[in-house]
């Protein structure tokens, strides 16, 4: 039976995803669930290219099954769209969590409230057995706080300082809302996989 595999090793994207597909019942796995952990080299230069490295590295492996794979990036207006695609490698090399949150900080130091505005945009990729790799993607606003509020997930650097406004809450607190709220407001990664679920669906039936 043809599985669909979200190729990331990254529990907090993984689950992001899988609240989305659980609610259309539709069963998702992680490459962990078999045994499966790659270091894909993102060497790309737009999101569209460093998610389709992925999807072949994971179709490699996984050639029978269908293969999600998707890059992010963080564009902060005022500081001319940085860091992009480069979130984790920002000051070019591996960064951990908390120096991203102190560097992105650091970096608008000065910058008023009205001016911090920020975007996420996801691409995911997906390929299949004999399918070429098509893909959708997902935009989701916001703003830059001036200190990070203290809840933290675990390869979400943002999340404590990405501010919804309309909302009046940061991305992390969103994730820590009720199922139904967060149903109601899909972020990024999650508007991308709503756009995927019909080409999702004609490929499993």
């Amino acid at each position: 039976m043809t599985k669909i595999i979200y190729a990331t090793t990254n529990p907090g994207k993984f689950n992001e995803v899988k609240k989305i597909f659980t609610h259309h019942n539709i069963t998702i796995y992680s490459p962990m669930d078999f045994g499966k952990s790659i270091e894909v080299e993102e060497t790309g230069s737009t999101l569209e290219e460093n998610a389709l490295l992925k999807a072949k590295a994971y179709i490699d492996i996984f050639p029978n099954d269908i293969i999600i794979a998707d890059d992010t990036g963080v564009e902060v207006d005022a500081l001319g769209g940085e860091p992009g695609i480069k979130v984790r490698r920002w000051k070019g090399y591996k960064m951990e969590d908390e120096e991203i949150i102190e560097h992105c900080l650091l970096r608008m130091t000065g910058i008023k409230e009205g001016s911090r505005g920020a975007q996420f945009h996801t691409v995911l990729a997906v390929a299949g057995p004999g399918k070429k790799i098509v893909y959708f993607d997902g935009v989701f606003k916001g703003q830059i706080l001036q200190e990070p509020k203290k809840e933290r997930e675990v390869g979400m650097p943002f999340w404590p300082i990405f501010f919804i406004p309309e909302l009046n809450i940061t991305l992390g607190e969103l994730h820590h809302m009720p199922m139904e709220f967060q149903l109601l407001h899909p972020t990024h990664r999650e508007l991308a996989v709503l756009k995927s679920l019909p080409y999702l669906v004609s490929m499993i039936q």
